[in-house]
């Protein structure tokens, strides 16, 4: 086909943050980030977590009980539908924001290097504000249906002075 010279237009194509801040995507971020989790308590003494000696102490085994499931179900449950299951996004800020101290916490206890604090906190920093997106963007404010309109009032029947 022979080119005409003219120009067409072109969609506009959506960048990498508005793509990453629709809620279904911020919520399978959230999952995956869960799932992470729950893989490097599996494997432990492995490069994503490195465990010297054994875990000891009597609530050794919750330490270790992948609860990371749990959160991650329920960001993929409302995956489904975000709109309707929009709340989590309340669970999603305050799970983070638990990470983000809980690392730097760590890191001033000297269980954790820097290494182990600033990865993880800086991927929860960037879900905390994908999330806040979520949370706080302006809503379209959908109009009232007016009630449909009253039908006739009911005429009487006619009578007949037969």
């Amino acid at each position: 086909m022979a080119s005409t010279g003219e120009v067409q237009p072109t969609t506009p194509q959506a960048g990498i943050l508005q793509t990453l801040r629709q809620p279904r995507m911020v919520l399978i971020l959230l999952a995956v980030w869960d799932i992470l989790a729950v893989i490097t308590q599996v494997l432990s003494d492995s490069f994503l977590f490195d465990l010297d000696g054994k875990a000891d102490g009597i609530l050794a085994g919750r330490a270790f009980s992948a609860s990371m499931v749990i959160p991650a179900i329920i960001y993929l449950w409302a995956a489904r539908d975000p709109k309707r299951y929009r709340q989590v996004f309340w669970l999603a800020l305050v799970e983070q924001m638990i990470l983000v101290l809980s690392c730097f916490y760590h890191k001033g206890a000297g269980d954790i290097g820097w290494a182990g604090t600033i990865i993880p906190a800086a991927i929860s920093g960037g879900l905390i504000f994908l999330v806040f997106f979520n949370l706080f963007q302006p809503r379209k404010e959908v109009p009232l249906r007016e009630a449909p309109p009253a039908p006739p009032p009911s005429q009487p029947p006619p009578t007949s002075y037969a």
